[in-house]
Order: structure tokens, then C-alpha cells, then sequence
């Protein structure tokens, strides 16, 4: 009589749903492969290509795309981390880092290096074939802009994560000298010898962050002309690579020159927003695209895959205020994500002339007055009474401004270090990332009419407790 009562109880009362925090996994290692976090959305295989196109620093522009990839149908995808790109470009990308602490001799720099895992890996295959949809369905893309003193690979778990939710995203490597390292085909050439830069003592006509300085006063290249098939294009068998270094200007500068000089940057950084958006559009078109990283690239891969009438604008930090800016001047952007804007650069710019949903995430460390003073202005403001739910800023308690990067994971040591002289800062990076990528899927999916995942606004409820707006809404 007692069990077949304790059986009856059990049939009756329901079982607890588990958290989705608790189903994550937050090893972050894979067959004895250190990698950034896992994509968790259906397209469990992600691919990645690098684009370079143009043969100008000012013109061109260099890209990452991540993308759902190809797989065998009919049969279950099987990660295999041997095949996953390192999360360093190149090697010369540890110097870049190291220049953005402003480490200069070799001694520290060797100290410094010791704080980064060796060989993290980003859980992509590189330059696999992009995932067909059935006919009539496209991906929606995010234009994707870097903070300041990183690169295209600094926010690939979140690029990854947005990918395996069904987005294209294009992640730039801006040319402002912002980037940690980047570079640009100075001149076709037969050798990579004049490749290879010597950081510590300059020769020949390597080129350094003090060499273009005036990138910013070019408001309009009259010879930039928006990808389209006109005429053939002659590949370039080999490249002599100008590096562009990382120009240090402490972010504690708040002077007029300064001010002047993020000013050209952000600049800089809008047109090359602009562009990777008329990328996207000849890759749906199928031109003929150039990829002088790729002579054999197959440029008809994405045709009539993308949705060009749902393009989102995505960026972090320094990368925050370019999108907020870019937003202002392209209105093919069609929502606007801002991550932890630094909004010093852009303090006296009007963010009345933003027309699209806008929604900010930031950490809490840096949703301090003065950076949010303007924006704490313009969503209290008489313009943005109209404006409901398409203007939100979130804070996420306890979080820090690299954990919406990849650094955490990478520089594991120093993010330790920094943390223990910050206190707030306790709230697990990978759920912050969570936290991040779920929002802003969130945020673009009500705003462009995309169906997204269920368990997106399940780990979202589940986790308000960490959640907090920027200011309140005056209640009537």
C-alpha cells in the first residue's frame, strides 16, 4: 500500500526543469585542445573564411565571416578540434597584444606572454562550405566591429555563437590603427621575405602605426567603388604585407588632440563598416570578388544566401561607439548592437540622429558616469518617448569589460589577476558571454521578425537575477 502510494506521488508531481546554465559546458577543453566556448545553437558546425579585398589601407578592407557550414546529411556532426584554426592570426598578433599593454622590451614582453594559454583554438573549420537552406530561407548577417586593441578573431565565441543561431557575421579588422596588428597588400610581389616585421628594431620600409596618421582627414575616397562584377579581375599570386601596428594613446587621454584623433578612427571605422556591408551584398549578388588572401575563392558560394534586408550592426567597446556611429550614417543597418560602448570618442556627436532599434549591453565596471552621462540623456530625452522597447540599455551585474571578449579565455592569468583587484567582478565570464549573445539574439530576432530559439528566452528569464537596467523608466 505505501509504495504503490509513493508510486502514484511520483507519477503526480512534476520534474524539476533543470537550469539551462547547468546543461553548459565550461571546460573549454576538447581532446587536449584549449578553445574559447562552444556555439550552442543548432548549427553545431561553424565555418570561418578570411576576405581581403582592395589593394589600399584606406579602400580595402580585411574581414573574418563565420557561418553555418556544411554537413553530411543524414548523419550526426562530430567535432574534430584538429581541424580548428588557432585564435592568433598570425604570431606576430603576441607582439600586437603586447603593444596594446605598451610593453616594449623583450623581457616583459616574455613575462607577459606567459599569462596567455599557448594555442587556443576557435571551434571552426576554416574556409568549409557554407550550409544551404532551403529554398526561399536566407541568413540574416551581423556586421561585427573590434574594440580598441584587438582584432578580427578577439570576439570569436561570440561571432561563433551568432553563427550557430543561423546569422552570417562579418567580423572587420579595422585599418585605423586601432587593431592590436593588422595589415594590408602594399604591393604584389614574388617573396615573402619583406614580410616579416622586426618589431623591436625597424628596417626598410616596414610600416609602422607613426607612418599613416592621416587616415581620418580622407572623409570620401573618390576612387572607392563598391564591389561589382565590371570587369575581370587579375589574382595576385603573392603579396608584400604592410603591417600596421597597434598606435598606443592611453585611454586615460582626454585632451582635444586625442579627442581629434579617436574622432578620424571612428571615422575611418564607419566607412569600413560601409564596406563590409557592400561585400556582403556582391557575395549575395555573386560578383566577382577578389579575395587577394584566396586567388582560387569561389566568389558565387554565398549567392542568394544572404538577407540583405536583415542586416544587424554589432561592436564592442571602441567598437560600440563605431556602430552607433555607423548607424547614424547607413540606414541599411537595420538594428544596432552596442556591447560596452566607450563613449569618449563620440561625447559630443547627437544620438538623436540614430533611427534604428538600438539595444546596449554593458558591464558594470564601465556603466559608470561620466561614459553613460550621454547616453543616460538621450534615452531620458523627449525623442525617445516614441521609441517604446526599440531603446534599451542593460547592465550586466558584476561582469567586466573584457568579459564580452575573448581574452578571458586566452589571457587566463591576467583575467585572474584582474579580478582579484576588482571584487565586483565574480560573475563567471561564460556567463556573461551567454548573457551577451542571448540578448542581443534576442533583441535582433523581436526587431527583424526572425524566429530564434526557444531556449535563448528560457536562459535569458532564468538569469534576470543578473540583469539590471541603465536607468529606470519614470512610471505613471
Amino acid at each position: 500500500m505505501i509504495k504503490s502510494s509513493i508510486i502514484a506521488r511520483n507519477k503526480i508531481m512534476p520534474k524539476k526543469k533543470i537550469k539551462l546554465s547547468k546543461l553548459r559546458d565550461y571546460t573549454l577543453k576538447t581532446n587536449d585542445r584549449h578553445h574559447v566556448p562552444l556555439p550552442t545553437g543548432k548549427y553545431q558546425k561553424i565555418g570561418c573564411r578570411d576576405l581581403m579585398i582592395g589593394l589600399s589601407r584606406k579602400s580595402g578592407i580585411l574581414t573574418r565571416l563565420y557561418y553555418p557550414a556544411k554537413t553530411d546529411p543524414g548523419k550526426q556532426y562530430e567535432m574534430n578540434p584538429f581541424l580548428w584554426p588557432n585564435w592568433l592570426p598570425h604570431e606576430f598578433y603576441t607582439q600586437g597584444y603586447a603593444d596594446v599593454a605598451n610593453i616594449r622590451s623583450k623581457f616583459m614582453f616574455s613575462m607577459a606572454n606567459k599569462t596567455r594559454k599557448k594555442n587556443v583554438f576557435i571551434p571552426a573549420v576554416p574556409n568549409a562550405r557554407p550550409h544551404q537552406l532551403p529554398v526561399g530561407q536566407k541568413y540574416p548577417i551581423v556586421i561585427f566591429s573590434h574594440g580598441l586593441g584587438s582584432c578580427r578573431t578577439t570576439y570569436s565565441a561570440i561571432c561563433c555563437e551568432l553563427a550557430s543561431q543561423g546569422f552570417v557575421v562579418a567580423a572587420l579588422e579595422h585599418r585605423d590603427n586601432s587593431a592590436c596588428l593588422t595589415f594590408y597588400p602594399k604591393r604584389p610581389t614574388y617573396s615573402f621575405k619583406n614580410s616579416n616585421p622586426d618589431f623591436f628594431n625597424q628596417i626598410g620600409d616596414q610600416v609602422d602605426a607613426d607612418d599613416e596618421v592621416d587616415f581620418g582627414d580622407e572623409i570620401d575616397d573618390p576612387n572607392y567603388i563598391p564591389p561589382k562584377a565590371l570587369t575581370a579581375l587579375t589574382h595576385i599570386p603573392h603579396l608584400e604585407l604592410a603591417w600596421i601596428r597597434f598606435r598606443y594613446v592611453s585611454v586615460f587621454r582626454a585632451d582635444d588632440d586625442v579627442l581629434a584623433f579617436r574622432k578620424k578612427q571612428i571615422q575611418q571605422r564607419v566607412r569600413e563598416c560601409t564596406r563590409a556591408l557592400d561585400l556582403m551584398e556582391a557575395l549575395n549578388a555573386g560578383y566577382e570578388i577578389d579575395n587577394l588572401l584566396d586567388p582560387g575563392y569561389n566568389y558565387r558560394e554565398f549567392e542568394n544566401m544572404l538577407d540583405m534586408d536583415r542586416v544587424s550592426l554589432m561592436g564592442h567597446s571602441f567598437g560600440g561607439a563605431t556602430v552607433l556611429m555607423a548607424g547614424a550614417s547607413e540606414l541599411r543597418f537595420k538594428t544596432i548592437i552596442a556591447l560596452d560602448p566607450w563613449m569618449f570618442p563620440i561625447k559630443d556627436e547627437t544620438l538623436d540622429l540614430i533611427p534604428q532599434p538600438v539595444s546596449m549591453i554593458f558591464s558594470e565596471n564601465l556603466s559608470k558616469i561620466p561614459n553613460t552621462k550621454s547616453i543616460d540623456e538621450w534615452l531620458r530625452s523627449d525623442v525617445n518617448n516614441d521609441y517604446g522597447d526599440d531603446r534599451n540599455a542593460i547592465i550586466i551585474n558584476g561582469s567586466n569589460h573584457l568579459q564580452q571578449s575573448d581574452i578571458p579565455y586566452v589571457f587566463s592569468a591576467f583575467n585572474r589577476i584582474f579580478n582579484t583587484f576588482s571584487w565586483r567582478n565574480r560573475i563567471n565570464p561564460i556567463m556573461v558571454h551567454d548573457l551577451t549573445t542571448n540578448l542581443s539574439i534576442q533583441f535582433i530576432g523581436k526587431h527583424l521578425d526572425i524566429p530564434i530559439d526557444e531556449r535563448i528566452n528560457q536562459y535569458v528569464d532564468e538569469q534576470r537575477k543578473h540583469l539590471r537596467p541603465l536607468i529606470k523608466k519614470k512610471t505613471i
